[in-house]
């Protein structure tokens, strides 16, 4: 079993001596922890006396050389070194023991480090010219070693006996203590969270080692040994605790804080108040559900997330990372629980693991859900030039068109029936390899009238050959169409008798259909002298001074298909002096005499 004290204060060597002892009384070593929030003094370790108990063999113990026994005389005042009172409590100070270091397992954004010399591990090798540092995968980190992270930063260290220790973005952490516990080297590490969130993960202890690992704030300190918790303080100086394994003992002796003790079983948290107050365990905010999330997206803008209901959540945290124990993770961010959905922009092709947590109104963070994603939004889909969307299409008159996509080498092109069941999984055209984002009017004229999907997808060639296509953009719908007939120029009435030119032309026509006129005085009508759409399946020419002319039709459908034009058909405007057979007559030049 785990247990983790939480104490609002500690002032002085005999009160930290007591809350040692009084840890010891707890369980083995192998199952103490303790908290205590971050003292001005320099640290110590406590040690009770056992009988037969020397300073040499206690110099050895803790501090790895048993000729360091001068140092541990003077700081604790024993007279004679060979007669300790057993039962009494002596001081090591942490100064004296090795120091250890840690390494940066991760970086991502913005997270740099500073040094202060008076911290340093090896004070040889600090200088001014070591602060300031963007941290780096693989860097040493040491004693006295600051980390600050931007927004969107995160930070995992691993520590010398394996502990991971998770900083999140906008977070200020100092190494307080790396050090090694005698010859066996059972690290002693204390951690200083000035603002911001970590997450801790310890491993369980093996054989005889008594570690030491706390995380401070200025109103709480947590320490634990083989379990994994999150704390978490603000700028206000309020802290929030949260245990996913191990059992944390919860105390205060803080001026005016309630006393007594409370016991965190996993699944609960606590919050500490600005003074040091501690609040009453409740239980852990429950795991959102995120069943509703996808497992893949196509989107290169962003990834957009329905915000699950979570009652008591007032605010949450989302994360994304490389890899599922959240180690490695690219985007963090808080969200209120009003804001739906989340999104997370600029995200790579790649496959993560995505991690919401609810946070209640005390600011104690929840259990986490998590979720695979695979990104996959490149190479990027092209745009829809034509048709418009929900455009009727006349069969053979016109294929479809969408932009060209920078990279891309290849686009594909797919067709399905509106009403086809199994999708685009059965597509009525499926052209993979076409050089523009181009398909034919004829390839759509082999489709029979109906409604229709398409939908485009672009395709780059990889750096070892392979041709790697990206998503396809959203599915477009279109109506196929038969065209209208050609109007026949027989069709067309003209005239109102042998000696009357044409004054009304007439066609048949249905309903919802216009009719396009153009008259012109040649056939190749290159000049027309009427130009004009009408709904009427009639035309005058009164309009038109006596002549002969050509006209030609075409129809639009309800549909806005449009037939091919008709052929030319010859017309006259006038009225015209016939004989008595009715045959029109003619000057001496050959031309038909009209009536002036």
């Amino acid at each position: 079993m785990n247990r983790l004290l939480l104490a609002a204060s500690l002032r002085g060597p005999v009160a930290r001596a007591c809350l040692l002892a009084s840890l010891a009384l707890l369980g083995a070593a192998a199952t103490q922890a303790q908290i205590k929030p971050a003292a001005s003094g320099g640290d110590m370790l406590a040690h009770r006396v056992a009988t037969g108990d020397t300073l040499e063999q206690l110099a050895s113990r803790y501090l790895g050389d048993a000729r360091q026994w001068t140092q541990l005389q003077q700081h604790n005042g024993v007279a004679n070194p060979y007669r300790l009172r057993p039962g009494s409590v002596l001081e090591i100070p942490v100064r004296l023991l090795r120091a250890a270091v840690a390494s940066v397992e991760f970086v991502q954004g913005d997270a740099r480090s500073t040094r202060a010399l008076d911290h340093l591990a090896d004070t040889q090798s600090g200088s001014a010219e070591d602060a300031g540092q963007v941290l780096r995968k693989g860097q040493t980190l040491q004693e006295g070693d600051r980390l600050q992270l931007a927004p969107d930063a995160f930070v995992a260290v691993r520590l010398a006996d394996g502990s991971l220790v998770r900083v999140q973005s906008q977070s200020d952490v100092l190494l307080r203590q790396m050090r090694r516990k005698g010859r066996a080297g059972s690290l002693q590490s204390v951690i200083d969270l000035r603002e911001g969130s970590v997450e801790a993960s310890v491993p369980p202890e093996q054989g005889n080692a008594q570690r030491r690992f706390e995380v401070r704030t200025p109103a709480a300190s947590t320490s634990v040994r083989g379990t994994r918790f999150l704390v978490q303080t603000d700028a206000a100086g309020r802290t929030a605790a949260a245990v996913d394994e191990g059992t944390v003992a919860v105390g205060s002796d803080a001026s005016g804080a309630p006393s007594g003790d409370a016991l965190l079983h996993p699944g609960q948290g606590v919050a500490v108040a600005a003074d040091g107050r501690v609040g009453q365990p409740r239980p852990m905010l429950g795991a959102p559900d995120i069943t509703a999330w996808p497992a893949l997206a196509e989107d290169a803008n962003w990834i957009s997330l329905p915000l699950p209901a979570l009652p008591g959540a007032v605010r949450y945290q989302l994360q994304l990372s490389r890899d599922a124990d959240m180690t490695q993770v690219l985007r963090s961010a808080s969200f209120q629980a009003t804001a739906s959905p989340l999104r997370l922009a600029g995200v790579d092709d790649g496959d993560y693991v995505l991690s919401l947590r609810g946070i209640d109104a005390q600011g104690i963070p929840g259990a986490a859900s998590r979720r695979a994603l695979r990104v996959k939004a490149h190479p990027v889909p092209p745009l829809y030039e034509s048709p418009q969307a929900d455009a009727t299409v006349g069969l053979g008159r016109a294929g479809m068109q969408c932009t060209k996509v920078v990279g891309a080498v290849r686009y594909r092109i797919q067709v399905v029936s509106a009403d086809a069941q199994a999708g685009f999984a059965e597509p009525a055209i499926d052209a993979r390899d076409l050089n523009d984002c181009t398909l034919p009017a004829a390839a759509l004229a082999r489709l029979p009238a109906g409604r229709y999907l398409w939908r485009a997808a672009s395709i780059r060639t990889l750096a070892d050959g392979k041709p790697d296509q990206g998503p396809f953009a959203a599915a477009q719908a279109m109506q196929l169409a038969a065209v209208p007939p050609q109007p026949s120029a027989s069709a067309l009435q003209m005239g109102d008798g042998p000696a009357e030119g044409s004054r009304q032309i007439r066609w048949s026509g249905e309903p919802g259909q216009r009719y396009h006129v153009m008259v012109a005085r040649d056939q190749e009508f290159t000049a027309p002298l009427v130009d004009l759409w009408t709904d009427q399946p009639q035309w005058s020419t009164e309009d038109l001074p006596a002549g002969s002319y050509y006209l030609r039709l075409q129809i639009e459908d309800a549909n806005g298909l449009r037939s091919d034009f008709s052929a030319a058909r010859q017309f006259r405007t006038g009225s015209w002096i016939v004989d008595a057979s009715g045959e029109m007559m003619q000057s001496g030049s050959g031309e038909r005499l009209q009536r002036q």
